[in-house]
C-alpha cells in the first residue's frame, strides 16, 4: 500500500506524539509536554479523543487499536 503525502504527514504527527509521550534523557521534552502527549494518546477527554480520531482517521489507522496501544503502555504511569 502506497501512503499519500497526507497520510505520511498525519502519521508523524502520531509519531511524534508517540516520541514525547516517551520518557528518555535523550529528549528535550518536558514533564509537562510528556503528560500532554499521553493523555492525547489515551483520549479520556472528549476532545481529546475527538482529536485522536481526526488524526487516525487522516491517517488512516485505527484509533482504537492506537488508544488501546496506549491505555496498556501508559495506564500505570499515567
Amino acid at each position: 500500500m502506497l501512503l499519500t503525502p497526507e497520510q505520511k504527514l498525519w502519521r508523524a504527527v502520531l509519531e511524534q506524539a508517540y516520541l514525547d509521550a516517551e520518557e528518555s534523557a535523550a529528549t528535550n521534552v518536558t514533564p509537562r509536554q510528556r503528560f500532554r502527549a499521553r493523555s492525547f494518546l489515551l483520549a479520556e477527554k472528549p476532545e481529546e479523543a475527538t482529536s485522536l480520531a481526526l488524526v487516525c482517521d487522516f491517517a488512516e489507522l485505527p484509533a482504537d487499536r492506537i488508544v488501546l496501544w496506549a491505555r496498556q503502555r501508559y495506564a500505570v504511569a499515567f
